[in-house]
């Protein structure tokens, strides 16, 4: 089998001159001698250009020059993995098998198939086989056995294979990115942070730990302990834009909108101009009460990309919020024909219908919502207010039900559910959800005056709060 890889400048002058010397034979219409190595190479060249057609006749004619040679069946395999001719592949696999019982390289081919296959346990099998066989490169094999577990939904196990892989490489910042994934999506948050906190003890200057650490802050609302990792992370490696778009996140989050722009405004500077960049600091105006400003960077976000969907729901809610609900409703109009599902979209396209009286297709936006997005609470709430104010409490009453059947249930869901029953002057039933409410969260009851303050009037209501505030 071949050597390791050759320096990439070395390999890039190799590459070039054997398919210069292959390419020139082809037009010269002759044939040259080509060693295993160089056919290897040319192989590969074609493949990465996703010319099959040129790798397969490449193939051919060192097969002819090289009869038996194991190295050009691992180059055949390749070739009928890139023509999607999997089993065929597998079939050539097992041959170099028997030939090389001990070649990792077959365990990591067959488990490169089966996983294309969704035979992933089957792909596990192979990657641990590779892993007893190979003398290098395990912390990578650890990896992708990790991404199997991932396919397979076994993140504890996806989450032992990355520690493993880094017990080999501590600097493998694919496998620290993959691992703090795994935790988020297992929603083992604190977990993450117990890890990432050590390993940072251990591994001072590894700014991607740093990172990890603080989004995993982030995700428990442990916001300036996140700050204080991101800015480690920066310390290190202060050109790393996607930590000072976490620390910014942090500060909107905490109402430090100046603070937050100051971050973006930073991101600016290491990697230019971005729509992303320019739409988030609108957001920061927007929050702000700075709707001027907001605009001008919305604008300049659209400038730079005219399809950035935050940017015209951005636009749009700004408007909305000056009163221009026309020219508010065009722009969220842009914004859900650029992305049909996007949830935020609809929702606020329904509130600014519904303000400028545009009220069947405001319903029609809701209900569009309300199936993109059934968890949404406030498209249901506000879904159910429209039609208290259109066609009664009792209307709204039944949207409220329909959500509930597919929402978790919040306080301020039942307590606008007991502000319908009471308009409706069904006391009984409205009394019962009261009780309900206020065992679960009495303190959430201002929510119930806030939207109906004739209740403040009614005896029994006064009754049982009194009853559940001294419980």
């Amino acid at each position: 089998m071949n050597e390791g890889p050759l320096p990439q400048p070395e390999r890039n002058d190799q590459v070039h001159d054997c398919v210069g010397r292959y390419e020139s034979m082809r037009d010269q219409n002759t044939t040259f001698f080509f060693d295993v190595e160089e056919f290897e190479i040319i192989i590969e060249h074609y493949l990465e250009q996703s010319d099959t057609r040129r790798a397969k006749e490449v193939l051919e004619l060192a097969q002819r020059q090289h009869p038996g040679s194991l190295d050009l069946m691992f180059s055949e395999a390749h070739v009928l993995m890139n023509s999607g001719k999997l089993n065929r592949a597998l079939e050539v696999l097992d041959a170099i098998g028997k030939m090389e019982p001990f070649n990792e390289d077959v365990h990591l081919h067959k488990a490169s198939i089966y996983s294309q296959l969704r035979n992933y346990r089957r792909a596990v099998e192979h990657y641990k086989r590779a892993l007893d066989l190979a003398e290098e490169g395990l912390d990578d094999i650890h990896l992708d056995l990790a991404f199997e577990y991932e396919n397979l939904e076994a993140y504890d196990l996806a989450i032992d294979s990355l520690k493993s892989a880094l017990l080999i490489n501590t600097e493998n910042e694919a496998v620290l990115y993959e691992l703090a994934y795994c935790y988020d999506v297992s929603d083992a948050h604190q977990a993450a942070v117990s890890f990432f906190r050590q390993f940072t003890n251990d591994n001072p200057y590894s700014f991607v730990s740093w990172y990890n650490l603080g989004n995993a802050l982030a995700r428990l609302e442990r916001l300036e302990e996140s700050i204080e990792a991101l800015d480690y992370c920066l310390a290190i490696e202060e050109r790393f834009t996607s930590a000072y778009f976490s620390k910014a996140r942090n500060l909107l989050v905490l109402g430090r909108f100046q603070e937050a722009i100051d971050c973006y405004q930073e991101t600016i500077n290491f990697d230019g101009a971005q729509a992303i960049t320019f739409s988030y600091i609108g957001e920061c105006y927007e929050k702000m009460e700075q709707y001027e400003q907001a605009l001008i960077h919305y604008d300049q976000s659209l400038a730079l990309d005219p399809n950035w969907v935050d940017a015209w729901i951005g636009r749009g809610v700004v408007k909305d919020m000056q009163g221009r609900v026309v020219e508010a409703v065009k722009d969220l109009e842009n914004a859900i024909r650029l992305a049909p599902d996007h949830g935020d979209g609809w929702f606020y396209l329904a509130n600014s219908l519904a303000r400028a009286e545009r009220y069947e297709e405001a319903f029609a936006a809701y209900a569009k919502l309300n199936t993109l997005e059934p968890e949404n609470v406030d498209g249901w709430l506000d879904h159910a207010d429209l039609l208290l104010q259109m066609k009664g409490p009792d209307v709204a009453a039944r949207k409220l039900r329909e959500g509930s059947q597919v929402i978790k249930l919040t306080s301020r869901y039942a307590y606008r559910m007991v502000s319908y029953l009471l308009r409706m002057g069904d006391m009984q039933q409205a009394l019962v959800a009261l009780e309900d409410a206020l065992m679960n969260d009495h303190a959430a009851h201002t929510q119930l005056l806030e939207h109906y303050p004739e209740a403040a009037q009614l005896p029994q209501v006064i009754h049982l709060l009194e009853l559940y505030r001294r419980q």
